[in-house]
């Protein structure tokens, strides 16, 4: 068997094959570039001038249902209609955060960066949250049988203000989306909509922002702590709903580019907070994940792992 590892996000794509010895013939492409996910397939597999048998492709979006459509991205798929046209054997297709979940395993491992120190409990389940084009939200439980990643959207689910001024910003987001959820705050265009709302109307791309705020923009990184604090409660909410005692991943590439300024920002004292059980929170590690390979890695993990097997799909 020749499995190709696919992490497929709403800007880029990422090819590798995986093996016993790991991944190689590594390949990014803008998805952009390509009508669809079967035109980027195939032109890897050109590129690389080996055969393919089968697939594991982690995706940004919902994947339960047999068609699939990639979250702040124009491809939709379906399974076995890919499938077939790719001559494969066997497809597994997750989602992108079930696959950053399964990349965690030792979150010590793959240059993580501690951001906060912590001792946690090695048989919970470890929470793993990345803010990028989206936010994507999943938890890795362990089990007998190897880990159980828990798959979900929690991104979306709503913002809760914890100040007078993120209210007054909820308010006025409320104006112009139906629901404001968290992703509409912590992610590369929820980074935007606070900049733009903090300096009054002002627009700028999330890279642009998040360069201003290091070299000391003081709207830039007013919006920068606030995302990060927002990100921190986000955090806290999701630990407690599910118990990850075991501590935190932060994946995705805003945070990693804007390392030098959480320190700083509200992101601790949010994600300690005081509230009822906050106790909990008190003494569990965050690490920064920084490999630019772990949603490839996860997706080669999600083929081999025990409780995703029996949603591998193979050719009649």
């Amino acid at each position: 068997m020749s499995l190709v590892a696919v992490d497929v996000g709403g800007t880029n794509v990422r090819f590798a094959m995986a093996g016993a010895d790991g991944l190689s013939a590594h390949h990014s492409m803008l998805c952009r570039d390509f009508p669809t996910l079967e035109a980027a397939f195939l032109a890897y597999q050109e590129r690389i001038e080996q055969p393919v048998t089968a697939a594991s492709i982690a995706v940004a979006g919902p994947v339960q249902s047999e068609h699939v459509t990639v979250t702040n991205n124009h491809w939709r798929f379906g399974k076995r209609d890919l499938m077939q046209a790719l001559r494969l054997d066997r497809l597994l297709v997750v989602n992108d955060f079930t696959a950053q979940a399964l990349a965690q395993n030792d979150p010590t491992a793959h240059g993580n960066l501690p951001l906060l120190e912590g001792d946690g409990q090695a048989a919970a389940p470890l929470l793993v949250i990345g803010p990028g084009t989206g936010l994507g939200v999943a938890a890795l439980v362990p089990s007998p049988l190897g880990p159980v990643p828990l798959e979900g959207e929690g991104g979306h689910v709503g913002f809760a203000p914890q100040d007078d001024l993120e209210a007054d910003l909820l308010q006025r987001l409320q104006a112009e989306i139906p629901h404001v959820s968290a992703e509409h705050l912590v992610s590369g265009g929820g980074l935007e909509t606070l900049y733009r709302l903090l300096s009054g109307g002002a627009e700028l791309p999330a890279p642009e922002i998040g360069a201003a705020a290091l070299a000391g923009d003081v709207t830039a990184r007013r919006a920068v702590h606030m995302m990060l604090g927002i990100l921190g409660t986000v955090m806290a909410d999701a630990i407690l709903t599910i118990g990850c005692w075991r501590g935190a991943v932060i994946a995705g590439g805003i945070v990693a580019q804007l390392h030098g300024l959480v320190a700083d920002s509200p992101f601790a004292a949010r994600l300690r907070h005081g509230g009822t059980m906050g106790h909990l929170l008190a003494d569990l590690p965050v690490w920064l994940s920084v490999d630019p390979h772990a949603g490839l890695r996860g997706a080669a993990a999600a083929f081999e792992n025990a409780s995703l097997a029996s949603r591998v799909i193979a050719a009649a």
